[in-house]
C-alpha cells in the first residue's frame, strides 16, 4: 500500500488548469470554426467569429477557475491528510512481456543433422 500524504498545490493546480483549457478548447474551437464556415452572409461570419472569441475566453476562464478551485482543494486535502493520514492506494507492479528470442526460428522446422567429417584411415 502506498499513501498519498500531500499534493503539491501549485503544480497540481497548474496541471488541472491546463487540462481545463485544452478540454474546453477542443470542444469550443471547432464549433466556432463551423459557425464561421456555415455563416450565411456577413452577419453569419461575424457571429461565427464572436463564437470563436467567446470560446477562447471561456477556455481561459475555465483554466483560471480550475486553477483556483484545485489549489483550494489541494490545500484542504493536505490539511485533512495531516489529521487522518491520507488516501491509501494499492498498486501492482507488472513486468513487461519477455522479449522475443531473435535466435529462435520463427517457424518450426526439422533440424538437419550435420554430416560427419570423413574419417581418415589409420597410418600403417
Amino acid at each position: 500500500m502506498y499513501t498519498i500524504r500531500r499534493f503539491s498545490v501549485m503544480k497540481t493546480a497548474t496541471v488541472v488548469a491546463v487540462m481545463y483549457v485544452v478540454i474546453v478548447a477542443i470542444f469550443i474551437v471547432p464549433f466556432g470554426i463551423l459557425a464561421i464556415a456555415s455563416g450565411g452572409g456577413d452577419s453569419g461570419a461575424g457571429a461565427g467569429v464572436s463564437v470563436l472569441v467567446l470560446g477562447l475566453i471561456a477556455a481561459v476562464v475555465y483554466g483560471v477557475f480550475g486553477w483556483v478551485f484545485t489549489a483550494i482543494a489541494c490545500a484542504i486535502y493536505n490539511l485533512a491528510a495531516g489529521w487522518v493520514g491520507g488516501i491509501e492506494v494499492q498498486v501492482d507492479q507488472s513486468a513487461p512481456p519477455p522479449a522475443p528470442q531473435l535466435w529462435a526460428p520463427s517457424t518450426p522446422s526439422t533440424p538437419s543433422t550435420p554430416s560427419a567429417p570423413p574419417s581418415t584411415p589409420p597410418a600403417p
